[in-house]
């Protein structure tokens, strides 16, 4: 709980110094995200088990349903990741990190860790495909490693993952030959802008990043290198405003010494370092770390498939706030992954605040074993 209560208020912090006229709403969304968080604390983590498999098929429903009938960020409708419901939008690829965790245990509970997996490999390949074909390819990645993170700490045998791994190699190879397509042409831009901003840093030369790269390119192609040009102001704006930040930080009505586009959402973490500091960056960073120690405590102390939903759900708040920090730092290149509980966007916030609700169940039943009865 003080965990998540520091990275409410960061979030709140943040959004003052990003957006100050979308504070209220931003307020009203942490509600909604606090009380799901609520009345899933509530809920028997058993029961979430057993109705995975029917969750698990109806978010598939809704991933096909957004493929079709999906809309898109602003101007880019080509990228469909939303759907409406009774005129409000909703992102199903965001729940699908918490659903898949609970489908996992489910199978896990079911079959054991030693049982042939080849039904979650699909499962975890095709929840993966269709979020990659709405052009969501950071979340679809980031789908695929939490739950490599999941079947490793698990023990599921090295035989099993290797069968995984090659699965993922072949997606792999067949999504290169469908990124030929105009469609996904911006996931190469975020690429080849990565390698420019790294170009003289230590991980570039580390990584033998061409130090001409942007001229080539314009040589060959200036429309497409007009477009790295583009994509480069974000990351870069984000690492020139964290350096300017200084231990202390400028205060949340400073305001930001660089127009910074998505300045309350992917990168918050830049916002929230000017305001707070490069010792407030730290002490984000340290309440993350919290969730990661304690929801680690309360993996071991419980057992069977709940052991696995507690590990699982740690692993999607820590490991995707670890992935938006590096995107923020340009350590690897833009995902368009928010960071959970902090960053604005309804969808974001209420799976994040759901997972913390099954999280604190979890914990309830573990300290009190009364609860459980």
């Amino acid at each position: 709980m003080l965990a998540q209560g520091l990275l409410v208020g960061f979030s709140v912090l943040g959004i003052v110094a990003a957006d100050p006229a979308g504070i209220w709403r931003h307020l009203a969304t942490l509600a909604v995200a606090l009380l799901g968080t609520a009345v899933l604390s509530r809920v028997n983590p058993e029961y979430l088990v057993r109705i995975a498999r029917a969750l698990f098929v109806l978010w598939l429903l809704l991933l096909l349903w957004v493929l079709f009938e999906g809309t898109g960020p602003g101007s880019q409708q080509e990228a469909r990741r939303w759907i409406a419901i009774g005129g409000l939008y909703f992102q199903p690829s965001e729940f699908m990190k918490v659903i898949l965790v609970l489908y996992l245990a489910s199978f896990f509970e079911r079959r054991g860790t030693d049982y042939p997996i080849i039904g979650p490999v699909l499962a975890i390949g095709l929840a993966a495909g269709m979020i990659g074909a709405e052009t969501d390819l950071g979340t679809a990645i980031f789908l695929l490693s939490l739950s490599l993170f999941i079947l490793v700490i698990i023990g599921v045998p090295l035989r099993r993952l290797l069968a995984i791994g090659l699965l993922v190699l072949i997606l792999t190879v067949s999504v290169h030959g469908i990124f030929q397509h105009d469609r996904f042409q911006h996931l190469y831009v975020r690429i080849d802008a990565w390698r420019v901003l790294n170009q003289d840093t230590l991980l570039g030369r580390w990584l033998r990043f061409d130090p001409d790269l942007l001229e080539k390119l314009g040589s060959k192609d200036p429309d497409y290198a007009r477009l790295v040009h583009d994509a480069l102001l974000q990351p870069r704006r984000a690492r020139l405003i964290m350096k300017a930040a200084g231990p202390l930080g400028h205060g949340p009505g400073a305001g930001l010494p660089y127009q910074l586009p998505q300045r309350n959402n992917d990168f918050i973490f830049a916002t929230i370092t000017y305001a707070t500091g490069w010792f407030g960056a730290a002490m984000l960073i340290l309440a993350y770390a919290l969730v990661f120690a304690r929801g680690l405590q309360i993996a071991t102390r419980s057992s069977g498939a709940v052991s696995v939903v507690a590990l699982g759900l740690t692993g999607y708040l820590t490991l995707q706030a670890l992935m938006n920090i590096a995107v923020t730092t340009a350590v690897v290149p833009v995902t368009g992954i928010s960071l959970p509980m902090v960053s604005s966007g309804g969808s974001g916030l209420l799976a994040a605040g759901i997972a913390f609700g099954i999280l604190h169940a979890i914990s309830a039943r573990v300290l009190k074993p009364e609860v459980a009865r």
